[in-house]
C-alpha cells in the first residue's frame, strides 16, 4: 500500500517523459482509479495526506504529482486508472448483482481501513489490512450496503504477477544477519571511514571513489548470494524435518497470503487488483491472496526452495503428476546500491 509519507516538495517546469518515480506512479494510480470509480469526483479521506507538516485532500494531492509529470505519463497513468476502475466496477456488479457505487474513500493512513469497516487493522505483518482504497456499495433495493477493500497495484511490465511484499533482514533466514554484519565488518575494515559517515556522506564517498565503490557492489552480489543460498537449504532442512508449519508462515509472508481481519469478520471482501501491460494493451487482474495460494500452502511437504543469484524461488511438486511449478520468489537486495553500507532487504512475489 502506498503510505503517503511524503511528496516530493521540487517541481519543475519542464517535466521529463518516462521520468516519473515508481512511486509517484503508483500514488496517481490510487487517487485516479478511486477518481474514475466515482464518475469522475475526486476521493474522500478520512484521514487528509500529509507531506511534511501540509495537509492535502486527495484532489490537492493528485494536482501536486501532476504537476510533477510530463503531460503524455499523466494521461497514460489516467487511462490505465480509467481502464481499471472499469474492470473494478464491471467485477463488482458481477459479484454482488444489483450493488452500485456509493462512495469511494482514500485509506492511506494508519486507522483509515478501521474507520471503514469496524475492525481494528495494522498496516502491515500478520493483522493488516492493505487496501488503499474502501469501495463501498449499495443496492437500491434492499438497501444493503456492502465494502470492498482494494490493494491497488500498476506496472509497465507484461506480468500480473507483481511485488506481493516487501521484508527486512528478518525473513532473509537466520544466517542472514551474521552474513551481513560479517559483509560490513569487512567493508569498515578496508575502508574504515565510512563507519562514522552518514548515508548522504557515504553515497558522495562512494561517487569519488569509484573503484572502491565497485569492488563493494561485486562484495554485494556475494552477500546476497549467500544469503539465497542459506536460506534455501534452510528451508528445505525444515522440511525435511516436518517444520511444515514455519515453511508455510514464511511463505505466507512473503506472499502476503492472508485474509483481512475485516474480511474475517465478513464485514468486507478483499482483492489485490493489477494493471499491466502486454503487447495485447492495458490488462487487469484481480487476485485473493487470503485463500488463492491453499492448494500448495496445504501441501508443505511437497514444496522445496531453489536458489538462484540472489533469489530465493519456491518450487511445489504436484503429489500426482510430478510437476514442478515455481510458485513464489524472494528477491534478496541491498536497499540502495548508491549507499556503501546499505541494509539488507527483501521482495517476495507470486510466480
Amino acid at each position: 500500500m502506498q503510505r503517503f509519507l511524503s511528496f516530493l516538495a521540487e517541481q519543475t517546469n519542464n517535466p521529463q517523459e518516462g521520468k516519473v518515480s515508481k512511486h509517484n506512479r503508483g500514488v496517481l494510480h490510487e487517487l485516479l482509479t478511486g477518481y474514475h470509480l466515482q464518475g469522475g469526483k475526486h476521493m474522500e479521506s478520512h484521514t487528509l495526506i500529509s507531506s511534511t507538516g501540509t495537509r492535502h485532500t486527495p484532489e490537492q494531492a493528485h494536482d501536486i504529482i501532476k504537476a510533477q509529470i510530463h503531460p503524455n505519463d499523466y494521461a497514460k497513468i489516467s487511462n490505465n486508472a480509467k481502464s481499471a476502475a472499469k474492470h473494478i466496477k464491471s467485477t463488482i456488479e458481477a459479484e454482488h448483482p444489483g450493488h452500485k457505487i456509493k462512495v469511494v474513500r482514500h485509506t492511506s493512513k494508519a486507522g483509515d481501513t478501521q474507520k471503514e469497516t469496524g475492525v481494528p487493522a495494522a498496516q502491515s505483518g500478520k493483522n493488516s489490512d492493505p487496501s488503499d482504497i474502501y469501495v463501498t456499495t449499495r443496492h437500491p433495493k434492499t438497501g444493503e450496503i456492502k465494502k470492498h477493500g482494494l490493494s491497488l497495484k500498476t506496472t509497465d511490465k507484461p506480468n500480473k504477477n507483481v511485488q506481493s511484499s516487501s521484508l527486512g533482514i528478518e525473513s532473509s533466514g537466520s544466517k542472514a544477519k551474521e552474513l551481513y554484519k560479517k559483509h560490513q565488518d569487512a567493508i569498515i575494515q578496508k575502508h574504515p571511514k565510512l563507519k562514522s559517515m552518514n548515508p548522504a556522506a557515504r553515497k558522495e564517498w562512494g561517487k569519488s571513489n569509484p573503484k572502491h565503490h565497485a569492488a563493494i557492489k561485486q562484495a554485494n552480489k556475494k552477500l546476497l548470494h549467500a544469503v539465497a543460498s542459506h536460506q534455501a537449504n534452510e528451508i528445505n532442512n525444515h522440511i525435511e524435518k516436518g517444520n511444515h508449519e514455519h515453511v508455510v508462515e514464511h511463505l505466507r509472508t512473503v506472499l502476503a497470503a492472508r485474509r483481512t481481519p475485516a474480511e474475517i469478520a465478513n464485514k468486507a471482501t478483499f482483492k489485490k487488483h493489477t494493471t499491466f501491460t502486454t503487447s495485447a494493451g492495458v490488462q487487469h487482474h484481480n487476485s485473493n491472496p487470503g485463500t488463492e495460494h491453499e492448494h500448495f500452502l496445504s501441501q508443505p511437504q511437497h514444496i522445496h526452495a531453489e536458489a538462484s543469484g540472489g533469489t530465493t524461488n519456491f518450487y511445489h511438486t504436484h503429489p500426482k503428476t510430478g510437476k514442478v511449478t515455481r510458485i513464489a520468489s524472494q528477491a534478496h537486495k541491498l536497499s540502495s546500491q548508491s549507499d556503501p553500507l546499505s541494509g539488507l532487504v527483501s521482495a517476495g512475489k507470486p510466480e
